[in-house]
């Protein structure tokens, strides 16, 4: 805890508690992520986790005697009938928040914690009497609460623990820290705070006075009573602002003030702790699907520092404690030679794992690495860690080609054992100090992502978290020592460590703790990942594809510089033209960046008719309504003046971006563009691109297009092939649904959305319009990615009842279309998860949530996922074959970008005509559907010319 020097400085009894219970839910529920903590029946459980781990961690720190937590009480208060609008502007709390508070209370009822509610007033007032009582009781009290309404009880003998942007940072606001910080004591805080107002309360103060005004004049007139005396002889702007709001500055100092002398029907003797009922935390815990390893901590918290038996087999191991992940961290050696890694080797030959960590620079084109450890357990405990004979070996770089030959040779050696956390990341690392290593048998970060596709984890400590229940403290760390885990045990030192080596101690401390982490989430990982049926979608696709994106990144994409530099100069011209012309017609050089600015003008000086507002009430310029206005105000000569050249700055400028962050990217060493393809990202199964995101790159508009031209092969390469699947997720839903009617509108030869419009509209092929042919494009596309009525409208420009009258159309047409994506919403909220023709997964708890929105959008994303899933993995199976059919014929051209449903190959002299039908044959035949996937390719000198 930060500041946790104790204020106490006179005699107590001990120290009492107080909880606001709202505050730490509100801020429990904001600071974990809804996706990553709710069950498989949908219910949301971050707030709850968080509740607990946080009051954990103050009871940890703070030692208290007794402990009571406040809450509100829904309906209205005293201070509602003095001010009406008080609290009026807040928004609702969400949904998914309001159905964990009751679990709350459940949770704290079964660890023995008095909770208090008093209906017509706030939980402040019961915080307020509570604290009054432990004072009067001689206990020296501790009130953690994230409202500054607490200050007011501040004293000797109450201090308020006001959380900081991390929760770990309480600052103990006494007296002393209430006065430097506000500049008056805490009896005179609630005069300022009624002064300044409160805006989360909808509490108007005087305009234009804040906390420093506020202080001074209370400073100057002792308080708000001698303010008002004074008020005349107060001068200018903010005299004034007084005097015209010193009622309402009054009535707010009456709604400000805490009730400190409530009847709770309780007293100080009942607020105790320390007998929690562990068969009660069993049934909840089990109930919110909360690991072993919070359930013990949590009991052991609140029940001073001992673990409680739970009685009659209510623990989810059937009785007693329940077990929980153990992390044995053995001691390493040291290779510092060959012979001492093939001696390693040979006294772990019969482990049953060998767990490989690399740490150092993984970034493609620029990778090193520092360090490497091997982890070999021979599987002997019961626990989800290493067992205790386990072996480790430490190797630091820089090493010769004998050391990296004797790893590479025990890797390979090992390959059907071998785990490590990211292959792909580890084929970069291990590539950079020559160390050759083999498909592993397990990788626990795409095994991660194959069981939970909706959870990333950036880090091996956020996997541990997810997976094994080990989590990681919220605040910032030192970095030197980031990723460390607050585990019981504690990290090895290295051997012959002393003072002086303290930091290589460190390291290797940090590098065995990663390494048994790996090997701890293998273990858990293995049996669920064949309990879901994902195991051979890891060994199959995942596993293979790694090694093709491996091979793009490290080869990565030639481009011309003079060509960026060129895009990036005349797209800021252009941005700078087209800004001009904004600034002529708006009178004024306004920011074209700036809502608040853009509205002025449009809707103010222009006095133009908005669109719609925004959620906190100004009306929205985003892109939709300013192209919107553009239209509707085209006779207008200066409203569409200023709307035309403001689109085409956010265009120009938005296309300077994108060329300056490729600029950025260029490697100076090779003039490549090293992007990294994220595999474990998107939920459908998609690659993402980052650093740079070379999807980002616009392919709707010939300036956005352009800028592929800037991709050229490189030195000893003649050209670039485009390979492009052609309305694969059409394809993919045809075969899915089994729709004759829409398989033979591909076996038809003609122009598929001309032919799928005139049966939709029951008219000759050549007599369907340009729009008609659009909207029905738009319809087909939609329900592959899972688009809402409204949606559609919006994107068509057409009323949501056209909309819906096309869609009724259009599943009249292609009945079994509409069955099949209906049922794909049934059987993923009968069964829980969604399956691709692969047998991927995805899970969709909210199809239960009690939130309409979040149900929603859960069935949209259900609705879609085989068809997007099946897409994924068929480009997946693609990239594999068309690499090895290239690497087997010996071709020297090669894959080196995935765009969407394009592949692009970097064609080596005489050997397009070969890669083409290689290329062509491996995407083609990737899987057989009942409609052919078809292939589109183009050859060009940069990658926009071999568009076709």
């Amino acid at each position: 805890m930060a500041d946790t020097e104790s204020t106490e400085t006179l005699e107590t009894r001990g120290t009492l508690l107080v909880v606001d219970g709202h505050s730490l839910a509100f801020r429990a529920f904001f600071a974990l992520p809804v996706e990553n903590f709710s069950t498989s029946s949908g219910q949301a459980t971050n707030a709850v986790w968080g509740f607990a781990s946080m009051l954990s961690q103050v009871i940890e720190a703070e030692r208290p005697d007794r402990l009571a937590v406040a809450f509100d009480v829904k309906g209205g208060t005293f201070r509602n009938t003095l001010l009406p609008q008080y609290k009026g502007t807040r928004d609702a709390a969400p949904e998914e928040l309001l159905t964990q508070l009751p679990l709350i209370q459940r949770m704290l009822e079964a660890l023995g914690v008095t909770y208090i509610e008093k209906p017509g007033y706030e939980g402040d007032d019961v915080i307020g009497t509570l604290a009054s009582m432990g004072e009067a009781a001689g206990y020296h009290t501790l009130v953690l609460s994230g409202d500054r309404d607490a200050f007011q009880l501040i004293d000797d003998y109450i201090t308020v623990l006001y959380p900081g942007h991390h929760f770990k940072d309480l600052k103990h606001m006494t007296p002393q820290e209430v006065v430097a910080k506000y500049k008056v004591t805490p009896a005179q805080y609630p005069d300022l705070a009624a002064l300044r107002g409160e805006t989360a309360d909808n509490i108007p103060g005087v305009p234009g006075v804040g906390d420093g005004f506020a202080a001074k004049w209370i400073n100057q007139y002792g308080s708000l009573d001698g303010i008002r005396e004074h008020a005349d002889e107060i001068g200018g702007k903010k005299g004034e602002a007084l005097r015209a709001n010193l009622e309402q500055v009054m009535l707010n100092r009456r709604v400000n003030a805490l009730v400190r002398d409530l009847d709770l029907g309780v007293t100080i003797d009942d607020l105790t702790f320390g007998r929690p009922d562990p068969d009660k935390i069993d049934v909840l815990f089990k109930q919110l699907e909360f690991g072993a390893r919070t359930r013990n901590r949590v009991l052991k918290t609140f029940n001073g520092g001992e673990m409680p038996k739970a009685g009659g087999g209510a623990s989810p191991s059937g009785g007693g404690t329940p077990s929980e992940p153990s992390l044995h961290i053995p001691e390493a050696e040291h290779a510092a030679d060959a012979a001492a890694v093939e001696a390693w080797e040979r006294t772990n030959s019969s482990s049953a794992r060998l767990t490989l960590h690399a740490e150092g620079d993984a970034r493609p084109g620029r990778a090193s690495l520092r360090a490497m450890a091997l982890l070999a357990d021979a599987g002997d405990d019961d626990g989800a860690g290493a067992g205790e004979s386990a072996s480790a070996l430490v190797v630091k770089t820089p090493f010769g080609p004998d050391v990296a030959d004797a790893l590479s040779g025990l890797l390979e050696r090992h390959r059907d054992t071998l785990v490590v956390h990211g292959y792909k990341e580890h084929l970069h690392l291990l590539a950079a100090g020559g160390v050759d290593l083999p498909r592993p048998a397990f990788d626990t970060k795409l095994a991660g992502y194959l069981i939970r596709p909706d959870f990333h984890a950036d880090t091996l400590e956020q996997a541990a978290a997810q997976f094994l229940d080990l989590h990681v403290e919220e605040e910032p760390k030192p970095k030197a020592t980031q990723g460390l885990l607050d585990f019981d045990a504690e990290p090895a030192a290295a051997d012959g460590a002393d003072g002086g080596d303290g930091e290589r101690a460190r390291e290797d401390g940090i590098l065995l703790r990663h390494t048994a982490i790996v090997t701890a989430v293998a273990r858990d990982l293995g049996p669920r990942l064949e309990e879901c049926a994902q195991t051979k979608l890891l060994a199959d696709i995942e596993l293979p594809v790694s090694e093709v994106l491996f091979g793009m990144e490290n080869e990565g994409a030639k481009t011309d510089m003079r060509r960026l530099d060129d895009m990036r100069d005349m797209f800021a011209a252009e941005a700078s033209q087209a800004q001009e012309i904004a600034w002529d017609n708006a009178g004024s050089r306004v920011n074209l960046q700036s809502p608040k600015q853009l509205a002025k003008v449009l809707f103010e000086d222009m006095g133009l008719k908005p669109t719609k507002r925004t959620k906190s009430g100004s009306y929205t310029t985003n892109a939709d309504a300013l192209q919107t206005l553009y239209v509707r105000n085209a006779d207008d000569e200066r409203a569409s003046g200023f709307l035309g050249a403001l689109l085409r700055h956010r265009e120009t400028n938005k296309l300077k971006q994108i060329v300056a962050t490729l600029i950025d990217a260029v490697n100076p060493d090779d003039g490549r563009i090293h992007t990294t393809f994220e595999q474990t990202v998107a939920a459908t199964g998609r690659l993402s691109s980052v650093d740079p995101n070379l999807q980002n790159i616009p392919n709707r508009n010939a300036a956005g297009r352009e800028i592929r031209s800037a991709f050229v092969p490189g030195e000893g390469f003649e050209s670039l092939m485009s390979c492009d699947y052609s309305q694969v997720e059409l394809r993919i839903m045809a075969h899915l649904s089994g729709d004759e009617a829409l398989i033979e509108a591909f076996r038809s030869g003609t122009d598929f959305h001309r032919y799928v419009a005139s049966l939709v509209y029951q008219l000759p092929v050549d007599e369907i319009s340009a729009d008609q042919r659009s909207h029905v494009k738009a319809m087909s596309y939609g329900l592959a990615y899972g688009l809402s009525t409204y949606g559609l409208s919006q994107q068509l420009k057409i009323s949501p009842g056209e909309a819906e009258g096309l869609k009724a159309k259009y599943f009249a047409t292609f009945g079994k279309v509409h069955d099949f994506l209906e049922s794909c919403v049934a059987q993923a909220r009968e069964r829980g998860y969604t399956e691709t023709m692969f047998g991927r997964r995805r899970y969709f708890p909210a199809l239960r949530s009690t939130n309409r929105v979040a149900r929603d959008a859960a069935e949209r994303a259900a609705l879609n996922a085989p068809i997007q899933g099946t897409a994924a993995d068929i480009m997946k199976i693609a990239m594999i074959h068309a690499d090895e059919a290239l690497r087997s014929a010996g071709l020297k051209s090669r894959i080196i970008l995935q765009i969407h449903d394009e592949l692009v190959v970097e064609i080596a002299p005489g050997e397009a005509e070969t890669a083409t039908r290689l290329v062509r044959e491996a995407m083609e035949g990737a899987v057989t559907l009942d409609v052919p996937l078809d292939v589109s390719t183009g050859i060009g000198s940069d990658w926009q010319l071999a568009a076709h």
